[in-house]
């Protein structure tokens, strides 16, 4: 298990083979599949991230996507999109990159393998059941997580490689997964850089301390809100963003604390954003809550990062390996209000230096072209 682990912290094999992919031919560098089955407006940008990265390094990309996705016209600017089908045919490439569960998944990869694809399957999140995870989730999150480890289970066994997104996954994985395939490699959550004009626009646009993705107990939505009505009490000035995909719950404008405070809050919900209107949210932020009963590599971190707002966040999973405390964020308890409140007047008064910072992290860790090393070790491994 120790060399498991080493692999997916360094991203290196035994078996790795030395004859770059750049080096060769462009005819025989390969044709990539880049696969969702399953609509989750966040991966819009982990799609376009790859799909540059491997066409930089010499190969024809294809998107394979649930229909859903059409929508987003940024996928369609970086390669073909194909619709997928039961009934169509795979298709004919040479690997193939499945980036999220879905109940299709092992059907569309036995058929891709079978036809001589490599297969690959981005695992964001291991499987860990535990006390805390049903602390974390509360049964009906524990069961739905249970659902989606079940519709892995059949990935993690016909794929020939499994990415995972941190070396805290690689530790998870190692405790259970890892009996179901042990090849595994470690690429971090990869992105283009997306900041464009917004971060022109300097840091007088920053205003908001938002909550972006999921709305759900293991994220601490509830946390979340418990913070606000502290900052309402005291008189903060602090203004509130929500945005998520999910509708927001009826309880939270029953509140009457909150209610009476509706114009300090900003709430986009209900529906999909588009990954431009989604930029705007990180954009209008000075910071972002990651304060995350469990995690183990935060999507909502590297987007952060991209358009300089530093995080707020616990030392749940993943968050040490990619947040400095007083450099790129700050740790605290969710618990803790004052606390809160303290981290966030400090990332107020220092924005400037937090923001670069964190400018610095996404160049240096999630931008794909300074992965692009990483990548090229994933397609020349063979087992």
């Amino acid at each position: 298990m120790d060399e498991v682990i080493r692999q997916a912290c360094t991203g290196t094999s035994p078996n790795d083979v030395v004859l770059s992919v750049r080096e060769l031919p462009p005819h025989y560098r390969g044709k990539v599949a880049l696969i969702s089955l399953r609509f989750k407006p966040a991966f819009v940008s982990l799609l376009v991230a790859f799909g540059k990265a491997f066409s930089d390094l010499g190969l024809k990309v294809e998107f394979v996507l649930d229909s859903a996705y059409v929508e987003f016209a940024e996928l369609s600017r970086v390669a073909p999109i194909v619709v997928y089908s039961k009934t169509a045919s795979a298709g004919s490439y040479t690997h193939g990159i499945f980036f999220n569960v879905s109940v299709h998944n092992q059907r569309l990869a036995s058929s891709l393998k079978n036809e001589g694809a490599r297969i690959a399957y981005v695992y964001h999140e291991p499987w860990q059941l535990s006390f805390s995870h049903l602390k974390s989730e509360g049964i009906r999150g524990s069961f739905t997580s249970l659902l989606a480890h079940q519709a892995s289970i059949g990935m993690l066994k016909v794929a020939d490689t499994i990415i995972l997104p941190s070396r805290y996954g690689g530790l998870i994985y190692g405790q259970g997964d890892i009996r179901h395939n042990p090849r595994v490699f470690y690429i971090p959550l990869l992105f283009d850089d997306e900041g464009g004009d917004a971060l022109l626009q300097g840091l007088d646009g920053k205003r908001y301390f938002s909550y972006m993705g999921a709305i759900c107990r293991a994220h601490g939505f509830d946390q979340y809100l418990s913070f606000m009505r502290h900052s309402f009490r005291r008189n903060l000035g602090l203004k509130f963003m929500i945005a998520s995909a999910l509708p927001l719950p009826a309880y939270v404008m029953k509140d009457n604390l909150i209610q009476s405070n509706l114009d300090k809050i900003t709430i986009q919900c209900g529906r999909p954003l588009q990954n431009d209107e989604i930029n705007k949210c990180y954009a209008a932020s000075f910071c972002v809550w990651n304060l995350y009963r469990r995690s183990t590599q935060s999507a909502v971190l590297p987007k952060a990062f991209m358009f300089g707002t530093p995080v707020i966040a616990n030392r749940t999973g993943a968050f040490p390996e990619f947040i400095k405390d007083g450099y790129s964020g700050r740790f605290a308890s969710a618990n803790d209000d004052l606390g809160i409140e303290s981290a966030l007047e400090d990332i107020r008064q220092n924005l400037a230096r937090y923001s670069n910072n964190c400018r610095d992290t996404f160049l240096n860790t999630f931008f794909y072209r300074s992965n692009l090393k990483l990548l090229e070790k994933l397609l020349e491994q063979r087992y």
